[in-house]
């Protein structure tokens, strides 16, 4: 055995060095912008629906409104939304075409009272030529339309009136309801103004269909009268 005990070295305390490697390597590490980290994982995002820009003013002025710039709404300046002297016209212009349309849409379903007029006169004329066929000759000796006198066609147009009565002015269809214009009472003498000439295209059709000359207006047989 050795008289004298070995000395063994002390392991050198390396803790102190520790805290300066890391200083060294966190300032060579570039600072982590947490904002920059939350706007790529909004973008990221799927958007579900539409978003506020939209609601407001439709889908395709919202992509305007967006390239306008980052703050279309000037939220952050107090709302005050600035637009130019074009932007402005053409908005009130898409108005416009919009309103024009959807007025085109209730006007479209309302009661055609052209088309009305239509189905009755064809209606009549088929109820005329059924009795014909069924009269025969008899027919012939009743006295025609263009031969009936100012009178007769007034007291005619008189009965025609009384079966052809209108509902009452007060009602209103459901879609004159809608589009808030309601049904006007034309009156007595217009009504009867408009079976006259119902009368008078009846009679011309008649004639034509009978290969007959048309039968001369009433003006020209009053201008006539007097020279």
């Amino acid at each position: 055995m050795s008289l004298f005990n070995k000395r063994f070295k002390k392991p050198k305390n390396l803790r102190s060095k520790e805290p300066e490697s890391l200083a060294k390597e966190s300032d060579d590490e570039q600072p982590i912008n947490f904002d920059d980290i939350r706007e790529v994982q909004e973008q990221r995002r799927r958007q579900n629906g539409f978003t506020a820009v939209e609601c407001a003013v439709g889908k395709e002025l919202a992509k305007e409104f967006n390239d306008l710039d980052e703050d279309p709404f000037r939220m952050k300046g107090g709302g005050q939304l600035r637009l130019s002297d074009d932007r402005k016209a053409q908005l009130a212009a898409q108005d416009i075409e919009q309103g024009i349309r959807e007025q085109f849409k209730k006007e479209s379903l309302l009661r055609d009272e052209h088309e009305e007029m239509k189905k009755f006169i064809e209606d009549e004329l088929r109820k005329r030529k059924a009795l014909k066929s069924e009269e025969g000759a008899s027919s012939s000796k009743q006295a025609k339309p263009h031969e009936l006198s100012d009178e007769a066609l007034m007291v005619k147009a008189a009965e025609k009136i009384k079966g052809y009565t209108s509902k009452k002015a007060d009602e209103l269809l459901s879609n004159q309801m809608l589009a808030g214009i309601p049904e006007v009472d034309l009156g007595i003498n217009a009504r009867i103004s408009n079976i006259m000439e119902t009368e008078q295209k009846k009679n011309a059709l008649w004639r034509k269909m009978q290969g007959l000359a048309p039968e001369e207006p009433e003006e020209k047989k009053a201008k006539r009268a007097r020279f």
